[in-house]
């Protein structure tokens, strides 16, 4: 019971999550504008447009289905087995992949949506952990299911956290692209410049004389 308590509360920790993230989209201002209709009567890339959302949405999807289904083949064996440390520490990984998620949604407001869009008012945000990343909540989710994966150790749910992780890199491009074209390259081409996408820089050394 000990070795599979931990991982009841990483889905317990995720699930709960999950619906409190979804209960607070309807206080995101209105949207202006969407990739699809920005590429609307033009062909767009994959990468790009509709065909990018729908692309990131499929990776992300199966990502997901793995995550949902990897308990589910515990019977078939895990790769490895943690000590018990590794499993709490784990936990204690999730719950600050999710502060972390929350820090930068309640920092970005009324701006935050779950897909790529253009809201009301929208500007570039480069405070608070969007100083440190340009997709700070994208950063989270890798954090909580990679978490997650070392809990569960199964070859499904490891293999979930590059899919996941590719999916989420995906939508950033596509959700990137199209903030250029909407906010325009001096504003949000010059953040992207100065701040890196999913990784926080390393602090340089002091050089010695």
């Amino acid at each position: 019971m000990l070795r599979i308590a931990p991982l009841v509360i990483a889905y317990a920790l995720w699930v709960v999550f999950v619906l409190s993230w979804n209960v607070f989209d309807r206080f995101s201002a209105p949207t202006i504008a969407t990739p699809s209709t920005r590429s609307s009567g033009r062909v767009s890339r994959w990468g790009t447009g509709a065909r990018g959302e729908r692309l990131h949405g499929l990776v992300l999807a199966l990502g997901m289905v793995m995550i949902v289904l990897a308990p589910a083949t515990l019977a078939a064996g895990r790769v490895w087995v943690n000590p018990p440390v590794v499993d709490w520490t784990m936990l204690l990984v999730m719950s600050a992949g999710i502060a972390w998620c929350w820090w930068a949604r309640l920092h970005l407001g009324r701006f935050w949506s779950a897909s790529v869009t253009r809201k009301e008012g929208h500007r570039v945000v480069d405070t608070g952990p969007y100083r440190l990343v340009r997709h700070p909540i994208y950063t989270g989710f890798i954090v909580i299911y990679l978490g997650m994966a070392i809990i569960c150790t199964t070859p499904l749910a490891l293999v979930a956290v590059p899919v996941m992780t590719l999916g989420l890199w995906l939508k950033a491009r596509v959700e990137e692209r199209f903030l250029v074209e909407e906010l325009g390259s001096s504003n949000y081409g010059s953040y992207q410049a100065r701040t890196p996408m999913l990784l926080p820089r390393m602090p340089r050394r002091p050089a010695h004389t």
